[in-house]
């Protein structure tokens, strides 16, 4: 690291804003309930991490992915509606969504702080690249009218139930890891480290995000936790339905939502960095 004085006071300046910004966005978060206060005060903790230390590089495909789930969540339908029963968190994000999505970001800002390499920021995309993608697949998949299928077994499931995909999911799910990996290519030619690397790379990081997201819904229809309602039985991830304790009909009990998220989001990030050292 640089210890030049003008340096350590540039960070210290880019610290204190990542605060400022992480907790005003935080705090408009919680006064529309978009996420939990408990979520909140992860956001505030990883939004300073990532902005404070990855800097506008970092900052920006964050926003982007955050934003953008915000306004799909905020979509309804009667169909989705449906989904949503099916689903083990609806509504306010808390804490542990927030860092099963923005874990591994952070983590890569911390290391690219200390280092200074660049390459660190190549993980982080491909793990947003990611969130966005699972975001938007299922945000915008459960609008579909068509019914899903197993991604594992290829037979149709409920809307909502882990592991089912739509075409206009995997559409959803497409986009949502390219138009993620587009705006930090945006910011690429504003950013000297990272004008140089070649267009394949980045698109490497957009394909390891919808690799991860695939990856998501593989987990999720094979060994996620996945309940059996006795009232009304329907599959859920919820442990709690129609009132009473549901059933564990397949999966693992330790392995939720927000840990097959995590996990998704760190093959991203594994499979993103060895293309870039490795060049595999």
């Amino acid at each position: 690291m640089d210890f030049h004085p003008l340096i350590i006071q540039l960070r210290a300046m880019q610290l204190v804003a990542g605060v400022a910004l992480s907790l005003v966005i935080a705090l408009v978060s919680y006064r529309i309930k978009a996420i939990s206060l408990s979520g909140a005060l992860e956001m505030i903790i990883i939004g300073t991490i990532i902005f404070g230390l990855g800097g506008i590089i970092f900052a920006v495909p964050l926003l982007f992915f955050y934003i953008t789930s915000v306004i799909l969540t905020a979509i309804k339908t009667s169909r989705k509606e449906i989904a949503l029963l099916t689903f083990d968190k609806t509504g306010a994000r808390d804490i542990w969504q927030v860092l099963a999505n923005g874990g591994i970001p952070a983590v890569c800002a911390v290391i690219y702080f200390v280092t200074g390499n660049i390459i660190w920021f190549f993980p982080a995309l491909a793990a947003l690249c990611e969130a966005a993608s699972d975001t938007w697949a299922t945000e915008i998949g459960t609008l579909s009218r068509s019914t899903p299928v197993s991604i594992v077994t290829f037979k149709p499931v409920n809307p909502g139930q882990s592991g089912g995909v739509t075409a206009l999911g995997i559409l959803a799910a497409i986009a949502g890891s390219v138009l993620t990996m587009l705006i930090a290519y945006w910011l690429g030619f504003l950013e000297k480290d990272l004008g140089h690397f070649p267009l394949k790379l980045w698109t490497a990081a957009a394909n390891c995000g919808l690799a991860g997201s695939l990856l998501d819904s593989i987990l999720g229809g094979s060994i996620q936790a996945q309940y059996r309602c006795e009232i009304c039985d329907r599959t859920t991830e919820k442990t709690i339905h129609c009132g009473l304790p549901t059933t564990l009909e397949r999966g693992f009990r330790f392995l939720n939502n927000d840990a097959v998220n995590f996990a998704s989001s760190l093959f991203a990030a594994l499979v993103a960095m060895a293309i870039f050292v490795f060049g595999v």
